[in-house]
């Protein structure tokens, strides 16, 4: 692709903008904003993956793989629940062994080489599959423990431990964190087809080649998806309650009022 066709692809962007103005969507702004970061992080990780191409040193293969780590995890912070304390830490223990356990798998059964252009792209999907699971854990987890607030008490009262009596959120939570993967591999073939299928056709690769590809990015952003989910929430649900395994409900409320 020239660089020629891509600017003229992006006059596409003016029918949103046209189509914002006339509607008063104001969304003009965001969109030029989100744009623009779009194309300068794009070409700066460009040149940054085309060095590391070129070295193909195995630490320095890993030490970008961790900086997605840590990237993913920061940007999870902003979700969480005022309550909830040490979160980057939270999140980097789930999406490390959400990233980690998957990625060794598929270099450990031969289907990727490690190699960075291999490794670097199917990283980057399972830490962005894991933030976007986690962050939806960490909303739901909040407002799952203040709707629930009445029943938790009345659970605590009875004698239960704050496991037990939160189980049902906690389960609630990991369920709409992972719902929207699923829904989504349901309409794979069906409705669309997949991001990394479309770029292997596009770029000559047979299509039965490329359904192999797509299968395993599946399978394993599946599994990151869900361990990142899970691991996030059973390290977060018990600063929902004090010392004292009494819930931190009434500040809870507060904070979402």
């Amino acid at each position: 692709m020239s660089t020629t066709a891509l600017v003229l692809t992006g006059t596409l962007l003016l029918f949103p903008i046209i189509v914002s103005y006339k509607e008063k969507l104001h969304i003009i702004k965001d969109l030029l904003i989100a744009t623009i970061r779009a194309v300068v992080q794009l070409v700066i990780l460009g040149y940054l993956l085309h060095f590391i191409f070129d070295v193909n040193q195995a630490w320095l293969l890993l030490l970008f793989v961790l900086i997605i780590i840590v990237n993913a995890s920061w940007n999870t912070i902003s979700r969480a629940s005022p309550v909830m304390h040490n979160v980057f830490w939270i999140s980097f223990i789930a999406i490390f062994v959400g990233v980690a356990l998957p990625l060794f798998g598929v270099i450990l059964t031969g289907a990727i080489d490690f190699k960075p252009n291999e490794v670097i792209p199917i990283a980057g999907m399972l830490g962005s599959n894991g933030l976007i699971a986690i962050n939806l854990a960490y909303q739901n987890l909040d407002r799952e423990f203040v709707k629930e607030m009445s029943q938790i008490e009345a659970k605590l009262a009875l004698g239960a431990d704050p496991k037990l009596s939160s189980k049902g959120t906690i389960r609630e939570s990991i369920k709409t964190a992972i719902v929207p993967t699923i829904d989504s591999v349901k309409t794979y073939g069906i409705v669309s087809i997949p991001g990394m299928m479309t770029g292997l056709i596009i770029g000559g690769v047979a299509p039965l080649e490329a359904v192999k590809f797509q299968l395993m990015v599946v399978f394993i952003h599946t599994t990151a998806t869900i361990m990142s989910a899970l691991i996030a929430t059973y390290l977060s649900y018990r600063q929902f309650f004090n010392q004292r395994d009494q819930l931190i409900g009434r500040h809870i409320s507060e904070d979402n009022r």
